[in-house]
C-alpha cells in the first residue's frame, strides 16, 4: 500500500476515535481547508463541532487514489445529525451521503484540503 494511503487511513482512524490531540501527527500546523487558512486549532474546532452536531459521525474511505504528494478520497457517511446540517433541517433523521476530498501533503502531513459534500443527496433523502 502506498505510504500516503497508510498515513491517511491512520488519520481517519484518529478522527473516528475523536483523538483530536493526535491530529498534529497527521495535519500540518498551517493547514488550509477549501482555500481558508485554518491552522491546526481551527481545524480541530471544526472537527469538534462536527462530532458535537453528529455524534455518530464516522469517516469511511470508499475510494482512495494517491500519488507522491496527494490523495483523492471518496468518503462515505451514514449518520444522524442532531439538527440542521449544511443548512438543511435533518433533525435527527438518518442520512447517507458522500464527500469528495483532495489532500495535499508536505513532509508527510496534510497541508491543504479541498472537499465537497453531496448536499443534493441529503436534500433528496429529507424531502
Amino acid at each position: 500500500m502506498h505510504t500516503l494511503n497508510v498515513i491517511y487511513l491512520a488519520y481517519l482512524d484518529c478522527l473516528n476515535r475523536q483523538a483530536f490531540d493526535e491530529r498534529g501527527t497527521f495535519v500540518d500546523d498551517t493547514v488550509e481547508h477549501n482555500g481558508r487558512a485554518f491552522g491546526l486549532p481551527g481545524y480541530r474546532d471544526m472537527l469538534v463541532r462536527d462530532f458535537a452536531d453528529i455524534p455518530d459521525l464516522r469517516f469511511q474511505a470508499e475510494i482512495l487514489v494517491s500519488d507522491v504528494t496527494r490523495i483523492g478520497a471518496r468518503l462515505s457517511f451514514d449518520c444522524t445529525p442532531k439538527s440542521t446540517f449544511m443548512d438543511l433541517p435533518v433533525n435527527g433523521r438518518r442520512v447517507q451521503f458522500c464527500e469528495h476530498a483532495f489532500y495535499e501533503f508536505e513532509h508527510r502531513k496534510i497541508r491543504k484540503v479541498w472537499s465537497v459534500i453531496d448536499k443534493a443527496e441529503i436534500e433528496r433523502q429529507i424531502a
